[in-house]
Formats: structure tokens, sequence, C-alpha cells
């Protein structure tokens, strides 16, 4: 799913993806392919794209190659209470090498940037929201809890992608 740049589109705002992560027959894994859904319906900048980008892995890095900036949604465990979610940058927050994940998915975000750390590779400015899960189990449909911050973080995200957030680390609820 992919909303597309009208070619030769010449903007004074960087060019922008919107990237939803995780499987939506994992229950509140689904988030980020439910806000790209969302946002795909809305009048979107000329300069911004919106994909869903199911479960990662590496070829993130190929996704977010050419990009100036990235705005990531995914399901992640964040410490706090279901369906809230926190706004920040990977420099933010240790993303990989725990057993345990900070990512739901086995190779996700974390592990693509360590990968483009060590490639040397240039990865575009990037901001996660990451939101704590109920449920990631086998079964359709997102938990109430996420269900219902849904509105607050579409509202975030719109807010990230009119370049009206604050560059601080916010915590919703």
């Amino acid at each position: 799913m992919m909303q597309a740049r009208e070619a030769g589109c010449v903007s004074s705002q960087p060019a922008t993806l919107i990237l939803g992560l995780g499987n939506p027959l994992r229950g509140d894994d689904g988030v980020g392919p439910f806000v790209v859904k969302e946002l795909l319906g809305r009048q979107l900048p000329n300069n911004v794209e919106v994909l869903d980008g199911g479960s990662g892995g590496l070829t993130l890095l190929q996704v977010m190659e050419g990009w100036d900036r990235v705005i990531v949604v995914d399901a992640a465990k964040v410490g706090r209470q279901p369906g809230q979610f926190v706004r920040f940058r990977p420099d933010q927050a240790h993303l990989a090498q725990r057993s345990d994940g900070f990512s739901i998915h086995q190779s996700g975000l974390g592990e693509a940037l360590t990968l483009a750390q060590a490639l040397d590779q240039t990865i575009p400015e990037i901001v996660i929201f990451g939101v704590q899960p109920a449920k990631t189990d086998w079964g359709q449909g997102l938990s109430p809890p996420v269900q219902a911050a849904l509105p607050t973080l579409l509202d975030a995200v719109w807010h990230e992608i009119m370049g009206e957030s604050s560059k601080e680390d916010d915590i919703k609820e």
C-alpha cells in the first residue's frame, strides 16, 4: 500500500515516508498497518508517502533509502500501559541486541539500523512512535486499549507529518 509522490514534485519540505510496521494477524502488532490504512484515507502533502512495511526485517534498509525523513509506527515494548505510545528517535533508545528485543519482530528496525551503521550507510532522520501492545497473539483486531488510543496516535502522527510536533519525547495515553 503506497501513495506515490508525483513525478517531478519539488517541495521545500523534506520527502517523508510514513512506515507502518506489524502484522495485523497478531492483535496489537497490527497497529502500524492500521495507521497506514487510516492515513491513506486523508489528503497528504505531495512530499509524503505512506507504506505498510509488514513485519519489517532487514529489507527496511532498502525501504528507507532515499528518504529525508521516516516516521515509523510500530507496536513495541515501551514499558507503558497498553495503548500508550512513546515518540522517540533511534539514538534515544536501545533498539537491538536484547534477547527480548525492543520491537516485536524477530528482525526489525533495530537490527536494520545496526546493519546500516556497520555498512556505513546513510540513514534518514527517523522518528518512531512505539505503541505498547496489550496482546500480540494470533488473532485479528486491536485490543480495546490500543483501539481507544488510535485517535490520539493518529493526531500525533499527523502533527509530525505537518512539522507541528515538538522535538521532545512524548508519552501519550
